[in-house]
């Protein structure tokens, strides 16, 4: 199976994340069906994706043309065998509850044609607990959106132990067919990659809102108007380059504090991660500008 052998899409699911990324896989140019368990949950799902697709003409995003053209790529169902049928590829975006995203997916694996991949939009949860009774194991595979899902551009994709290169590689490129930005992730793991990172900074941004060290207001906006101004540049790693960490003496960019061994070593390295140390001035002027743009449309000349 290769992209081109995908042509219609499924979504079971029409809620919160449903609707969403049945948006990115009509704007892609599949067809695509969504299917929940009432007519009712439908109609709301149908209406939503109106509205977002009426935002994204009204802020020159798409045209007319193609907010109408994905629209009528969208169709619903309450009859699960209905869009396990004929579809290609179905993403799972049902509540956060392993038994009930396994009860579906031994459903799907019963229901679909064999060549379909089956995934799933779990934001914790891991492949092989709900999908360990699926007979076709090769072809299952984690897509994780985050909210809202046709507007924020990553999606991680995750392998379950079963999970087969060609799966992994078509939904790659489906991602990237729809929109997305493909973030692949090289095992599974309870939370996945950046849950675990907010996660992080949730967990410590209440611990210190606790102990009175600021209020949550500020909290917020020392987030928002720093690194948080900082990441549509730049993740840490690339912090970690631009501030020249790489260059610092080697007992204080690596510390003894440090006791990972890998990360210990490749501190130890003192070179950059992603820039070239050759064009590190050209670098900065390059993130100095970008930032400056960043920083007259968000704050200036309001500061």
């Amino acid at each position: 199976m290769e992209l081109r052998d995908v042509n219609q899409v499924g979504v079971v699911g029409g809620g919160t994340m449903g609707f969403g990324i049945a948006i990115n896989f009509a704007l892609g140019g599949y067809s695509t069906v969504i299917s929940d368990l009432s007519d009712e949950v439908l109609t709301r799902s149908i209406a939503t994706i109106k509205s977002a697709l009426n935002l994204f003409v009204e802020e020159e995003l798409i045209t007319r043309r193609q907010a109408d053209d994905a629209g009528d790529r969208i169709k619903t169902t309450t009859d699960l065998a209905e869009v396990a049928k004929d579809s290609d590829f179905i993403t799972e975006a049902i509540v956060e509850r392993s038994r009930d995203k396994r009860e579906l997916f031994n459903r799907l694996d019963k229901l679909c044609p064999r060549h379909t991949i089956l995934a799933s939009n779990t934001s914790g949860l891991v492949l092989s607990d709900f999908g360990s009774d699926v007979t076709r194991q090769d072809k299952l595979v984690i897509t994780h959106y985050f909210t809202p899902p046709h507007i924020v551009p990553g999606v991680e994709v995750a392998k379950g132990p079963g999970t087969s290169d060609e799966t992994y590689d078509i939904t790659c490129d489906l991602m990237e067919r729809s929109g997305k930005i493909p973030i692949r992730l090289r095992k599974e793991l309870p939370g996945y990659l950046l849950n675990r990172l907010q996660d992080a900074m949730r967990g410590e941004a209440l611990r210190l809102w606790a102990e009175g060290m600021a209020s949550a207001e500020d909290i917020e906006l020392g987030v928002v108007s720093t690194f948080g101004f900082r990441m549509p540049h730049e993740g840490p790693f690339r912090h970690y380059d631009l501030s020249g960490v790489w260059k610092w003496p080697e007992d204080i960019r690596s510390p003894r504090s440090i006791e990972n061994e890998k990360i210990k070593n490749r501190l130890a390295e003192g070179t950059p991660w992603f820039i070239d140390p050759e064009r590190f001035d050209e670098a900065l002027e390059k993130r100095d500008r970008e930032y400056i743009r960043r920083l007259k449309e968000l704050y200036w000349p309001t500061l």
